[in-house]
């Protein structure tokens, strides 16, 4: 499943980008187009994993339209930063460790791993900032407690938002990119990436990753 990150802060962070001084900017060097990849941004892809025959014919994920509705609905409402260097539960690492594995062969950790503790209907934030030609994959894992996550990439701060990727996955793990693909970025993009909790409650863990890139 892929997720959309929306932005809406700049590289350095802007008072329409709120108060979170801990919050810092990430930034993704640019990377050269993927072999066999159509250039122009795909929101979500079919699994990687389907046969060839089946993914032709086989209508294409697309998000819960009430994930978007109660984001819109909320992102004006009170906000947590998504953090560094949080401590969570073993089984939440267990959890979010199986995760990357499974949605990012072939890639590398980009930046360190954030979190937040969550109520149901919150949402967490960090700017993000791409140059053009970078592709990314988010990876996000809610922890015990925690029924439904989303992942968002939005711009227009601070109105009107604009929603550029969001997640298609059910229940407690949230993906934009991943499997043996990434999500490109063909122009420069300066957001943000939040991650809600629909349902339930708890700890978040959330991270992005890149391809490695390697001497032809």
């Amino acid at each position: 499943m892929r997720l959309v990150i929306v932005a809406a802060c700049a590289v350095t962070l802007l008072p329409a980008c709120g108060s979170h001084a801990e919050s810092q900017p990430l930034v993704i060097d640019p990377l050269p187009p993927r072999r066999g990849r159509s250039s122009v941004p795909v929101v979500a892809s079919a699994s990687a994993s389907a046969p060839a025959s089946a993914a032709a014919t086989a209508p294409a994920p697309v998000p819960d339209p009430e994930a978007t509705r109660l984001f819109l609905e909320r992102y004006a409402a009170p906000s947590l930063p998504l953090l560094p260097d949080l401590k969570p539960s073993r089984v939440l690492a267990l959890a979010f460790d199986g995760s990357v594995r499974g949605e990012t062969a072939g890639m590398s950790a980009e930046g360190a791993r954030f979190g937040a503790t969550l109520a149901e209907g919150e949402r967490a934030w960090v700017p993000v900032s791409y140059p053009v030609g970078a592709c990314v994959t988010v990876v996000a894992q809610g922890g015990l407690g925690v029924v439904e996550v989303d992942a968002f990439l939005t711009t227009g701060e601070p109105a009107p938002v604009k929603i550029v990727a969001q997640d298609v996955r059910d229940g407690p793990t949230a993906v934009i990119g991943g499997r043996d693909d990434c999500f490109p970025l063909l122009e420069p993009f300066i957001g943000n990436l939040s991650v809600t909790v629909r349902k339930g409650s708890g700890m978040v863990l959330v991270q992005q990753f890149r391809p490695i890139t390697r001497d032809r």
